[in-house]
């Protein structure tokens, strides 16, 4: 797997762009209740049950069963052909996004079940407590590859900084925030040394993260324990849905 951002991101544009196309094209039955769907044409292929709606639903299951490939990828963070963590992350992120998409397809928008609908709740509780969590993951200070650091690691990558700042004329311990980089920036304005203003954003922000970072990874993990629950508990919802789908359901008539 590659870590590239670009790709990923050009997937997630393909795909929102072809959900927007589903929703416009599907407009008159979404918009429409549940009694009165049924006499509609494209019933037969947009309810949960139809071509459509059921691809969704499959493909959706799919894209979450992806989507935890990232807890083993983690678990084996020493296999560094598996690609980097961050790679990872992103698809973790893209995958739990689109999966949701399908399955709000799946559902027709108006989910009946009881036991849809509960699915459904906890897969928006997963998908919200997922993006404040990828908020959190960003304030945690990381290696390339996308590791977190412990404070040793940190210590010696804001040391390296320091050094190559201070071969440039830069006093790094005088970046204190975004005042002093804004300074920074107008002083450097034209001249080579401005190739560097990344690096000392990059140390006033890991130097500021360093002060608290036993506190970032103490939240991380408390919301690391949240959402693999939250997910385990949706997935046990998910898993009871589709078998009594199977069971009582008419999804081959």
């Amino acid at each position: 797997m590659n870590g590239n951002r670009g790709g990923l991101g050009g997937v997630t544009l393909i795909a929102l762009f072809a959900v927007a196309v589903g929703v416009y094209i599907g407009a008159d039955y979404y918009h429409l209740p549940a009694a009165a769907r049924v006499r509609h044409a494209q019933h037969p292929v947009l309810r949960s049950s139809g071509s459509v709606g059921l691809a969704c639903g499959i493909a959706g299951t799919a894209l979450f069963l992806v989507n935890l490939s990232y807890l083993l990828r983690k678990r084996l963070v020493s296999l560094q052909w598996l690609g980097t963590l961050r790679a990872w992350m992103g698809m973790h992120v893209v995958s739990g996004i689109l999966g949701a998409l399908l399955v709000l397809f799946h559902s027709s928008f108006l989910p009946r079940s009881a036991l849809g609908i509960l699915a459904l709740s906890g897969l928006g509780i997963v998908i919200a407590t997922g993006i404040l969590g990828r908020y959190l993951y960003a304030l945690v200070p990381r290696a390339k590859d996308g590791h977190e650091m412990d404070a040793p690691e940190l210590r010696a990558h804001l040391l390296a900084l320091q050094k190559e700042l201070a071969a440039a004329g830069i006093p790094a311990e005088q970046l204190l925030g975004r005042k002093e980089i804004r300074a920074l920036k107008k002083r450097l304005k034209g001249r080579p040394e401005a190739r560097l203003l990344p690096l000392a954003r990059d140390f006033a922000r890991d130097r500021r993260r360093l002060a608290r970072l036993n506190e970032l990874r103490s939240l991380l993990g408390s919301w690391r324990f949240f959402h693999r629950w939250l997910a385990i508990v949706m997935l046990v919802l998910a898993g009871f849905h589709v078998a009594l789908a199977l069971r009582f359901g008419d999804l081959f008539a």
